[in-house]
């Protein structure tokens, strides 16, 4: 197996579901996989929206959204570039996590299509 090495059979099953359940959101996003990540791309812009990187017992989701838009949300470690593109982190560590991993997900592609079209992103989402 030559791509996502760092994961685990418990990771893969939670990015199949984080895939399924993107799916079913309808927004035509393109899911690839790498030797160490996965990503979403956006068909509007032609540009990935988040990186998702697979460890054994957990996946560290990279967004474009600031990390002042959720609490959850933590400053991404990257340096430079990297962190212009994808200032933000949010870790899946369980099953439960998954649903609030999806909202991050589509918020990011919400952010990516409003960058795109030189139009503030409108986002709101509750911690709860």
């Amino acid at each position: 197996m030559d791509k996502l090495i760092t994961s685990s059979s418990k990771t893969i099953r939670w990015l199949s579901t984080i895939k399924t359940k993107v799916k079913e959101k309808n927004l035509s996003l393109k899911y690839k996989e790498a030797k160490y990540w996965a990503s979403f791309k956006s068909p509007k812009t032609n540009r990935n929206i988040v990186y998702l990187q697979p460890q054994k017992n957990q996946i560290r989701l990279f967004t474009k959204l600031a990390p002042s838009f959720n609490s959850t949300l933590k400053r991404t470690p990257s340096s430079s570039k990297w962190a212009d593109m994808f200032p933000s982190i949010f870790t899946i560590i369980s099953e439960d996590s998954i649903n609030k991993a999806i909202e991050f997900i589509i918020s990011s592609y919400e952010e990516d299509s409003h960058e795109y079209s030189g139009q503030p992103a409108i986002n709101f989402l509750v911690d709860i």
